[in-house]
């Protein structure tokens, strides 16, 4: 998940990109069930430097819409513009479309970071047709997170969350923003980490992978660099020898438009 006060433009872009690849099955088995490959007007709200646009522009037969706040991610998107994908600097509480314009709006990990987040679903729900679809791909609870032994960045990574103004208790939400936006909502949770749980190859990959933040998380919360080497080498142990659990819930949302 995103550590919005710890990472600078340049490091967005490697995060975001290891997400996307980290993400891709779980995403992918929600396109197929959207049927993307037949929608022509798809609308990705929060689409960063434009890694998940291109995923879904090669995925679909139509056209792409990738919109996000910062202009310094949508810089680094820059390259993908094409006849298929079209970037817009745009707020997704005041979408710039007019009613039912998109048969497929997309998000991933991007409500958690909005301040109004019912006034952001609703502006999406306008811009979809009816019969079209308004897919989150992505939210994580971090209310249902367990950790066994404790993960000791995971304080850290609250506090970062919160004081960015993120809410890292999106997931237990999803529901009740669709439904109220009038969107026949469908909810459902990635099994990706049960996957990795049990496959402790996987586990340490990802574990390692993403440490980098972790190592950025400590070092702003006063860690010396010796505290940081003694923590993953604890954790390496603990995971090469089947010892560690570690569990976050992230939901999906499947909001259709009647």
């Amino acid at each position: 998940m995103p550590y919005k006060g710890a990472l600078t433009t340049e490091d967005w872009v490697r995060h975001l990109k290891d997400q996307a690849a980290h993400t891709k099955e779980h995403r992918h088995a929600l396109y197929e069930k959207v049927d993307i490959h037949n929608k022509m007007n798809i609308l990705d709200v929060g689409c960063g430097t434009g890694v998940i646009t291109a995923d879904i522009a090669s995925l679909a037969k139509g056209h792409v819409t990738g919109i996000d706040i910062d202009c310094r991610k949508l810089d680094r998107a820059k390259p993908l513009v094409s006849d298929r994908i079209t970037l817009l600097e745009a707020d997704a509480s005041h979408l710039p479309f007019k009613d039912e314009t998109f048969d497929l709006v997309v998000l991933s990990v991007v409500l958690m970071h909005i301040r109004d987040k019912q006034k952001a679903v609703n502006e999406m729900a306008r811009v979809t047709r009816k019969d079209g679809i308004v897919l989150a791909t992505m939210e994580p609870d971090h209310g249902g997170a367990l950790y066994y032994p404790e993960n000791k960045m995971y304080p850290f990574f609250i506090k970062d969350v919160e004081e960015m103004g993120s809410d890292p208790y999106i997931g237990r939400k999803l529901k009740y923003l669709f439904e109220k936006a009038g969107l026949k909502t469908e909810i459902g949770m990635s099994i990706h980490d049960f996957d990795s749980m049990n496959n402790s190859k996987e586990q340490l990959k990802e574990f390692l992978n993403r440490f980098w933040i972790a190592e950025k998380l400590f070092l702003i919360n006063g860690w010396t660099q010796q505290q940081i080497h003694n923590y993953k080498q604890e954790q390496i142990h603990l995971i090469e020898n089947d010892l560690y659990f570690s569990f976050l819930p992230v939901f999906y949302a499947i909001g259709r438009k009647e």
